[in-house]
């Protein structure tokens, strides 16, 4: 049976609860064939340090404590490096500390490559979910073609969905910017499809992705330059400069910018 690796970071801010459901969600999929390579980003709280004493255990769960909070992109390529470096593992899925899988994503996703073996990147479809029970599904364009012409206007995969497909991609291509604090899959992506890999989504939802009360007020000024500069990095790296891919850009950055309340109003909307 073919071999996975989850790379997951945890860092201060995250809650326990959610932190400790998103664990529950990996050790209870149907396919058990997997490794989880944990990387804590900094010093965290005792709740969160509870949570990981307990799935410490379990042979199949790798933790390294970092001292310093250096952000997900420097913590996720530690995790690569590790995972890669072992030469065990066919698949690297990705995971948030605050996200849960269905009990079948593994299966569904291998299943799917196995099948495929000319897809290097796998997302799926995904159901969001807020603090009050509220949930949105959020149906993903499934092949390669239309995520490729369209990534300007849409990010091509979820990126917690995601599942490496190792036999088709290589090592030293698996590495995202450190110096970025958001928007690194995004420049991941384009990279990758400038290198001619291969993408898709399975069109069933395999994640629940938390939307918490904070969602819309951390997508500030920052995110919204980082975004803009992703888009222009985007169309000129994929020779997709156009009138729409411009104006979608500069109204992406002005909704960035928006009061949160206006923010909320087109993320449930327009997405």
């Amino acid at each position: 049976m073919s071999k996975i690796a989850v790379a997951i970071s945890v860092y201060y801010k995250d809650k326990a609860t959610y932190f400790e459901e998103s664990l529950d969600s990996l050790f209870r999929q149907s396919n058990k064939n997997f490794d989880v390579y944990l990387q804590v980003d900094g010093s965290i709280t005792k709740e969160l340090e509870t949570v990981i004493g307990k799935y410490s255990v379990y042979d199949n769960f790798f933790c390294d404590f970092s001292l310093l909070n250096k952000g997900l992109a420097f913590q996720l390529n530690r995790a690569m490096e590790k995972i890669l470096s072992s030469g065990k593992y066919e698949y690297i899925a990705r995971m948030d500390a605050d996200d849960i899988c269905m009990p079948n994503r593994f299966d569904e996703q291998v299943s799917f490559l196995k099948r495929r073996p000319d897809i290097a990147v796998l997302g799926s479809s995904m159901i969001e979910f807020d603090h009050n029970g509220n949930e949105n599904n959020k149906i993903m364009p499934i092949e390669h073609n239309e995520l490729a012409k369209n990534i300007i206007k849409r990010c091509p995969v979820n990126h917690p969905t995601v599942m490496f497909n190792l036999n088709s991609i290589n090592a030293s291509d698996l590495k995202y910017d450190s110096s970025l604090q958001n928007t690194q899959d995004y420049y991941l992506w384009v990279d990758l499809l400038k290198k001619g890999y291969k993408f898709a989504n399975l069109s069933q939802p395999l994640l629940k992705f938390r939307i918490d009360e904070n969602f819309h007020e951390r997508r500030g000024f920052k995110k919204a330059v980082n975004d803009f500069n992703s888009r222009l990095y985007a169309m000129k790296a994929l020779k997709q400069f156009s009138a729409s891919n411009m104006l979608h850009t500069i109204l992406l950055f002005s909704l960035r910018i928006s009061p949160s309340y206006l923010k909320k109003f087109a993320y449930s909307r327009l997405r």
